[in-house]
C-alpha cells in the first residue's frame, strides 16, 4: 500500500498578503520567482519518496509545480480540471478587500453559486470524487501518488479523507505555498500526517470575515 502526497503549488504574483492580495480562483496565473524556487525545493523533498504517479490541477501554477516534481521523480504527470480550486467566477482576480461581503455571503450560503462560477457544495462534490479516486490509486500502489493542487482543496481534504462535515471545512488559513502533506493509512483509516498549516477558521456563522486571514482560493 502506498501513500498520497498532497502539494500546494508554489507562490504566484497574486499571492501577496495585505491590501493588495487578489483572489486567484480559476485564473491561470503562473508561478513567480519565489514560486519557481518553492517548486524546486518541494520537488527535492518529494524525491525522497518512491513516486509512482503525479496528478495535477490543469492551472499553470500547479502544472509548473508538478513539472518540477516530474523532473526529480521521473513519474508521469496527469492533469485534470477536477483538482482546480473553488470556481468563484467573476470574483477571480479582484482585490480581496473589495469583495469580502460577497465572499462572506457565499460562505454563509454554501449552496449558492458564485456568479459565473460554482457553489461551495458543487466544488466539494467535484473535488471529493477525484480525491477519493486518488486514495484508491494510492491504496493499490506500491509507491506514492502525488497530487498537486490548491489551498482551498487542501483545506477541504481533511473532511473528505476523514469523513468529516463538509459545512465545517475551514475557509481560510491552510499550508503555505510550496508545501506538502502526507496522507497514509493508520489502523485501517486514511489520515493526514504532518500538514504544515496555519490555524484555520471553520465554516460557520461564527467565522471571521475573509479579509482577516489568508485567501480562501488559490
Amino acid at each position: 500500500m502506498g501513500k498520497l502526497i498532497l502539494i500546494r503549488h508554489g507562490h504566484t504574483p497574486l499571492n501577496s498578503h495585505g491590501k493588495e492580495e487578489r483572489l486567484r480562483s480559476w485564473l491561470d496565473v503562473p508561478l513567480d520567482e519565489q514560486g519557481l524556487q518553492e517548486a524546486v525545493e518541494i520537488a527535492q523533498k518529494v524525491s525522497a519518496f518512491p513516486v509512482s504517479a503525479i496528478y495535477s490541477s490543469d492551472l499553470k501554477r500547479a502544472r509548473q509545480t508538478a513539472e518540477m516534481v516530474r523532473q526529480t521523480t521521473k513519474a508521469s504527470v496527469n492533469t485534470t480540471e477536477e483538482l482546480r480550486p473553488w470556481n468563484l467566477g467573476i470574483f477571480g482576480g479582484q482585490l480581496l478587500r473589495e469583495i469580502i461581503p460577497f465572499l462572506n455571503l457565499l460562505n454563509e450560503s454554501p449552496g449558492l453559486p458564485a456568479p459565473n462560477g460554482e457553489s461551495f457544495h458543487q466544488f466539494y462534490a467535484r473535488y471529493s470524487r477525484r480525491l477519493t479516486e486518488m486514495l484508491s490509486l494510492a491504496e493499490q500502489s506500491r509507491g506514492c501518488v502525488v497530487v498537486v493542487t490548491h489551498v482551498r482543496n487542501l483545506l477541504a481534504a481533511r473532511s473528505i479523507i476523514e469523513h468529516g462535515d463538509r459545512d465545517r471545512v475551514p475557509v481560510q488559513g491552510g499550508p503555505p505555498t510550496g508545501t506538502l502533506t502526507v496522507v497514509e493509512k493508520v489502523n485501517g483509516a486514511w489520515k493526514m500526517q504532518g500538514c504544515e498549516s496555519q490555524p484555520a477558521l471553520l465554516r460557520s456563522s461564527d467565522s471571521l470575515g475573509f479579509g482577516e486571514r489568508d485567501a480562501l482560493a488559490s
